[in-house]
């Protein structure tokens, strides 16, 4: 399993004249050869980020069946499991802690802490200086990824 920060989906639907979509289009052309994951709280900020660009229905469509759009797996907070939210959000909350600890905005901290829960393949983002020496988990660019994993 591979996870995918939110700036792949950023860049690829809604910044389109920027330096990086190119690669990041390609990348997300492949996103079919890989199992791509994003964390349901990364999906959260990426849908908040993303609705004061996507129209209202699209922004919808991405709260609710993001599946459809992209061929990724949207992925519980690890060790949410069936219980209440109460019976695991204090560990959750203690694990997001340790990692805001090593200097990483709230976004990036719950990306690491459920990539490294969930033994991801690898953290594929355009921002790898944020997770450097922070997570277990490999950080690869998407334009390397590929070649990375060959």
């Amino acid at each position: 399993m591979v996870f995918l920060d939110s700036n792949l989906f950023i860049v690829e639907r809604l910044f389109r004249r920027d330096a990086l979509y190119p690669a990041t289009r390609d990348f997300m052309r492949r996103l079919p050869e890989i199992s791509g994951a994003v964390p349901l709280l990364t999906l959260l900020e990426l849908c908040g980020a993303a609705s004061f660009r996507l129209s209202s229905e699209e922004a919808e469509r991405w709260l609710h069946d993001f599946t459809a759009v992209y061929p990724v797996r949207v992925m519980n907070p690890f060790g949410a499991g069936e219980d209440t939210a109460q019976a695991w959000l204090g560990t959750w909350a203690d694990d997001v802690t340790r990692y805001l600890a090593r200097r990483m905005t709230f976004g990036d901290a719950v990306l690491a802490r459920e990539a490294d829960r969930y033994a991801a393949e690898a953290i594929v983002t355009w921002n790898v200086k944020d997770f450097a020496g922070r997570t277990a988990v490999p950080v690869i660019p998407p334009n390397e990824f590929f070649g990375v994993r060959a």
